[in-house]
This record gives C-alpha cells, structure tokens and sequence, in this order.
C-alpha cells in the first residue's frame, strides 16, 4: 500500500513539471503557478515516502529546475528560490513529524507510567480482596466455632463432655491424636486420648502422661508449639509419635485441665487457640455442676450418701429387681452406745467417731453397694444381687472392721461397735417401706440380744 502511495507522490510531481511545460508553451499560461504549487507537494510527500526517496525526488525536481535554467524559463534567482521552497516545506514536514513522534512517545511514556500506577493500583486492590475474602472465611469459621462450642453448653456430665470436647475437635480440626490432661487442686489426676481412629484411656494411651506433665511444669504451663526437629529429645521421652505437638492450658481461676495436640499444624494451634477458654468454661460448668450436684447427695460431715437419695436409690432397686426377677438385701446400721460416746467425750468426738465408722463402712462393701447416712448414728447399705446368707456375711465384715480398731478422737481412743438389721427382698417386703421397716426391726432385735451383732429377717 505505501508503494502504491509513493509511487503516487512521483506521479503527482512528474503532472505538475508537465503542467510547467505545458504552461510555458501555451501564450497564455504561466508556468510559475504550477512550480510553485511543487513546494506544497513536498509538505505531503514525507509523510509517504522514506528519507532516500525523498533525496530522490529533491534531485529530480532540482534537475528540472537546472533544465528550465538552461532553456532561460528559470533565472538563477529562481531556481534557488524554489529551491529553498522546497527544503524548507520538507524541513517543516519532518521537523512536525518529529515533534509528533516525540510528543506521541511522551503520551505513551505517560500512558505506560499510569498504566503501571493503573496495574499496581489493581495489584494491590485484588491482594486486599484476596486478604478479605480470607479474612472474611477466617471470621466465618471463627464464628461458626464459637456457635459450634455452644453446643456444649447442654453437657452437665464430665463423661459425656469429654465425648463431646473429643467430637467436636475432631469434627472441626485436622489432627492427629487430641489429649486432654484432668487436674485437681493443681495435681495430674487422669489423661484422656482420642485419635482419629480410636479412643483410649489409662494404660491404654498411646503418651506418657507424667513425662508431660513434667515438661509443662518445667514450662510453667505456659502454652506451647513444638517441631519434633527441634526437640527431638521431648518427643521421645514423652512417646509422641507425630512430626509436632502443642499444648494449651484450659485455665479457670486455678489449671483444672491441658489440652495437648499431635500432628496439627501451626495455622491448627492458632485456631486451637481460639477455643480454648470456652472449653476450658464448659469444664469448669462441669465440675461446678457436679459439685453441687454431690452436694445435694452427699452427707457433708460423713461423706455418704443421704437419706433422700437412698429412698431414690431403694425405689429403683426394687424396679429393677422386680422387672429382672432379682434378690437384693438390704441392711440397718447403727453405732452401738453413741448417746453415751457423746455425753462422755463431748459431740465433736462423735462426729469424728460418725466419720471414721462411714469411713471403715465404704471400704468394706463393693462398688456396686451403697452407704448411706439414715439418721443420727444410723446408716442403711444397699447390696445389690445380694441373698441373705451373703448379706449376713457382708455384715459380719462390716461389724467386725468397725470394731478391730479403736478410734482416736482429742487424743481419746474410743472403742466403737455396731449393730446390724439384715432383710432381702422379695422375701422381707416388696416395697421399700417394708423393707425399711423389717431392716429396723432386725437391727432392734440386735440391739435387745446384746449390741455389737447382725440379726436377719
């Protein structure tokens, strides 16, 4: 295309030298009209053509004007005007084109500087949209815990929190294996283990619970993230088997539980970290909560139970035994003389004398039993699955580790003994009024024959 345009441009110059011709033999032309319109041509013409066709067409007008100079159409005057004609119209076109270029590489210059300022504007603003989506998606979690955590708050039971705590992390977190270390009054009492595939507790964890505690006293339980690289050395003692492992102190008023992790990253330990106090608020909830709960149960001066759970207690036994066909016994304790204990050694004497017989009573029964404070100096046993030749056993060991040690009470040492009214359902009663009753009875027969024995009925 630009050859066709050049090639244009000679063409144009080669019709006007013919128009000067044409012009010069006419009688009424005027062939200076049509030169000096050539200087205009030259304007247009580096637009179009390159440098070296432009010299060539310079020396071919220049030629012609040397030839009309000849033929005496042209002074020399003439032809130097024409001459600087020429020059100076492609000096304008050249020196305009090269202040066009120049201004347009400013403006581009400008325009990539700003393009620049544009696209790091653009960079940074698509960062800051990237760090809030992120942010954003971190509060929604972070939210979405603490709405989760809540969701402990029905648990009221240490056992049943503990499987919700174990659930809940491992439902939220990637993990490994998750310990939870129970302290009382700031001494380790029981570890807990849940890893992804199973749970384990006691012997059967897969750390050592002590080594640990150990190294969270030399830290002053304080938390902390570990990379088995660098401390190689803890991760052996203590028979952790994964690449890291961090602790979390569940503190409330005093440390009452440690939150440890295996195999969880650094990112992992922070959002750990957030969660912790709610845990560790759940926990405290827990032991509060079964605290008031024994409490309510519990004989504060003797340590057994109460009556009114022992009428519970009974109530359900009698359900029990009368849906599964079963045999249970049921016996009437009382301290023999305690009236006169009191009146010689003073009542503080005989509340020492109710603990330590409460005291000698639980570590002779089973699990299964149960010990509770009727009233006064009077105790009831509870033997489940009991028949009466073996409910009169169990209370023959009752009477007598009652009686084998003396109790030391403000430097006396009180002999004490007890009597003891044995009756077992169905045969004595089939309600638990009946089976209190003939308990009584039972007990007040011991207590005619002599004191310090067991009578069943």
């Amino acid at each position: 295309m630009r050859k066709v345009r050049s090639t244009g441009i000679f063409a144009v110059n080669a019709i006007l030298f013919l128009a000067s011709w044409a012009c010069y033999v006419s009688p009424r032309g005027d062939e200076y009209l049509v030169l000096f319109v050539i200087p205009l041509l030259f304007i247009i013409a580096p637009y179009i053509l390159t440098v070296r066709l432009m010299m060539v067409m310079l020396l071919g007008n220049v030629l012609f004007f040397a030839f009309y100079a000849m033929m005496g159409i042209l002074d020399a005057v003439d032809v130097y005007i024409l001459f600087v004609l020429l020059v100076i119209s492609s000096g304008i076109s050249y020196l305009v084109m090269v202040l066009r270029e120049e201004a347009e590489f400013r403006n581009r210059k400008d325009i990539s500087r700003e393009e620049g300022k544009y696209n790091e504007i653009v960079k940074e603003l698509e960062s800051a949209e990237r760090k809030g989506r992120i942010v954003e998606r971190e509060m929604a979690r972070i939210s979405r815990l603490y709405e989760i955590t809540k969701q402990l708050g029905s648990v009221l039971k240490f056992n049943d929190l503990l499987d919700a705590i174990f659930d809940f992390l491992e439902n939220n977190f990637k993990f490994e294996t998750a310990h939870l270390l129970i302290f009382k009054n700031g001494i380790f009492r029981q570890g807990f283990s849940k890893s992804m595939r199973e749970y384990v507790s006691g012997d059967a964890r897969s750390i050592d619970y002590k080594s640990l505690v150990e190294y969270m006293r030399e830290k002053e339980f304080k938390q902390f993230f570990l990379e088995r690289e660098n401390s190689k050395e803890m991760f052996d003692s203590t028979g952790i088997q994964s690449n890291t492992f961090f602790a979390l102190p569940l503190a409330v008023e005093n440390i009452s539980a440690v939150l440890a992790i295996e195999g969880a990253t650094k990112l992992g330990y922070n959002r750990f970290s957030i969660v912790v106090s709610q845990i560790a608020l759940e926990l405290r909830k827990v032991e509060l909560y079964e605290k008031v709960e024994e409490l309510s149960i519990i004989d504060g001066l003797t340590g057994v139970y109460l009556r009114r759970y022992l009428m519970g207690r009974l109530e359900e036994e009698v359900d029990r035994a009368k849906r599964l066909g079963l045999t249970f016994s049921v016996g009437m304790i009382d301290i023999d003389n305690f009236k006169k204990c009191n009146d010689t050694y003073g009542h503080l004497a005989g509340d020492t004398v109710l603990k330590e017989v409460a005291a000698r009573l639980k570590i002779s029964v089973r699990e299964v039993d149960m010990i509770a404070r009727y009233g006064g100096e009077e105790f009831c046993v509870i033997l489940p699955e009991t028949t009466k030749d073996l409910a009169v056993t169990v209370a023959e060991r009752l009477r007598k580790t009652v009686e084998a040690k003396t109790v030391v009470a403000f430097n006396e040492n009180i002999n004490v003994t007890v009597s003891v009214g044995i009756t077992t359902y169905p045969e004595g009663g089939k309600d638990v009024t009946s089976l209190i009753d003939l308990a009584d009875t039972a007990l007040y027969k011991a207590k005619r024959k002599g004191r310090n024995m067991v009578v069943a009925i």
